[in-house]
């Protein structure tokens, strides 16, 4: 009699498992397929009847807003070897750039359609790997206008010939690089007061958001320009390429940090 009710035990607690695991099984299958529908719009970056521009470094993707597109296309051409040249990238490679009427549309193509839900009006460029996706100045939206934009594509182009050198790079120093390079805006020794400069782990963070809200765009350009006037500019690539300090530089991470902050205190302007 002990033995059956055992016997009956054993058998419900295996079916409560059995439950359990098809429940689970059930959640994680469902999770894959809403994920899968959400970036959809990311899995093709050509829109249906793009047309392409196409130059000796760039090649740019656009739909109905072809005088914006040719303004992206004639800058981008001709920043290009500079910029690759200052990375050290092959100039023969080309830059894919496709350029998107819609904001929303060039959103979704990173993120998905959780884009179309998100308030991301600051948000009017990136880079995909190697490809950059860009919204048409001729429809900047509400905080940016026409000339931003049009700039903003050096700034992605940065990120994209950086992401050959080492994909995963850390924010702070591929938008450092991007700012300086591309369209930083001056720093002045003013914003001190007015700002809190990132502490030491802030500049390791990975989330963008974040990086924003900590002052990133304002400061990860001066971390740039002091490794270049005290390291050299090979030390800074080879810092890019490795994000290892001590063999880039000689010294820590957390020395140059703090080499940097003292750097700040005395800017020149």
């Amino acid at each position: 009699m002990n033995k059956r009710i055992k016997s009956q035990k054993e058998k419900g607690k295996i079916s409560v498992i059995g439950k359990a695991a098809i429940f689970t099984g059930g959640f994680f299958l469902f999770a894959i397929v809403i994920i899968t529908l959400n970036f959809i719009p990311a899995m093709r970056l050509k829109e249906p009847g793009m047309k392409c521009l196409k130059g000796t470094c760039v090649k740019v993707y656009y739909e109905k807003e072809k005088e914006a597109a040719e303004d992206v296309f004639h800058l981008a051409e001709e920043r290009a070897p500079k910029l690759m040249e200052a990375l050290g990238i092959n100039t023969q490679q080309k830059i894919s750039i496709y350029i998107y009427d819609s904001q929303k549309t060039m959103q979704c193509k990173k993120y998905g359609y959780l884009a179309l839900f998100l308030h991301l009006d600051w948000y009017i460029g990136d880079n995909i790997k190697t490809k950059v996706i860009l919204t048409s100045p001729a429809n900047p939206g509400k905080v940016h206008q026409y000339n931003d934009i049009q700039q903003a594509v050096l700034h992605e182009m940065v990120h994209a010939c950086i992401s050959t050198l080492n994909p995963g790079i850390r924010l702070w120093l591929t938008e450092g690089m991007a700012l300086y390079l591309a369209n930083g805006e001056p720093f002045y020794k003013e914003y001190l007061s007015q700002m809190q400069v990132p502490s030491y782990k802030d500049t390791g963070t990975k989330n963008p958001v974040k990086f924003s809200d900590m002052g990133g765009y304002t400061f990860s350009t001066t971390y740039i320009e002091y490794l270049k006037e005290e390291y050299g500019w090979d030390s800074v690539i080879k810092l890019i390429k490795t994000e290892d300090w001590k063999t880039s530089l000689g010294k820590s991470e957390r020395e140059i940090y703090n080499e940097w902050m003292d750097y700040l205190k005395h800017y020149y302007q």
